[in-house]
């Protein structure tokens, strides 16, 4: 059965573009939890239907979260873009400075925002994001705030590192799977 609490939080979260992950990260205990959220949508196939008439389709990706779109909508729309051109940026920043990509997906390590201002010195990273529309005026903690972590793309540790949260760490593991399709 629907539960009236979670129903009214998850729809204000998805129709603002956030995606409702598997696990949340609690920082006064430093340890990543299960949502209750994301469980609401799981355990009750009603949420499919109910989204889709209402004009959006619920969608679930690996390894665990859900966000919607419209029906027949396009998916490639000037908020994915920047969400997808932070993540590669981010992701780059961290391969390149010689990181384990585990660094971005352990809730207990995490990237400093000092490594990532120091990388937006270099003109390649800041003529992506301004293509992107991204960093014009604002710096890249704020497009962070603003496109991944108020989306739960991301999250900040009790370190204040940044970390990939489950639809952060998908969009890698998409990127992968691609690769590797491609590869043979």
């Amino acid at each position: 059965m629907i539960s009236k609490e979670l129903s009214q939080k998850l729809y204000a979260d998805l129709i603002n573009g956030k995606a409702i992950n598997k696990q949340s990260y609690l920082s006064k205990i430093n340890e990543l939890v299960d949502n209750p959220l994301y469980n609401e949508i799981f355990n009750n196939p009603d949420y499919p239907i109910l989204y889709e008439n209402i004009g959006f389709e619920l969608v679930h990706k690996q390894p665990g979260f859900f966000y919607i779109r419209k029906l027949n909508g396009d998916e490639a729309n000037e908020t994915t873009i920047k969400i997808q051109a932070l993540l590669i940026v981010i992701g780059r920043i961290v391969t390149e400075k010689g990181y384990l990509f585990d660094t971005l997906t352990d809730y207990r390590a995490g990237i400093r925002l000092e490594d990532l201002n120091e990388a937006m010195e270099e003109e390649r990273y800041t003529d992506i994001l301004h293509t992107c529309k991204l960093c014009m005026g604002k710096n890249i903690e704020a497009e962070i705030k603003n496109n991944l972590i108020e989306r739960d793309f991301i999250f900040i540790n009790s370190r204040g590192h940044y970390v990939l949260s489950n639809a952060g760490q998908s969009f890698f593991s998409s990127l992968k799977d691609g690769y590797e399709r491609d590869d043979y």
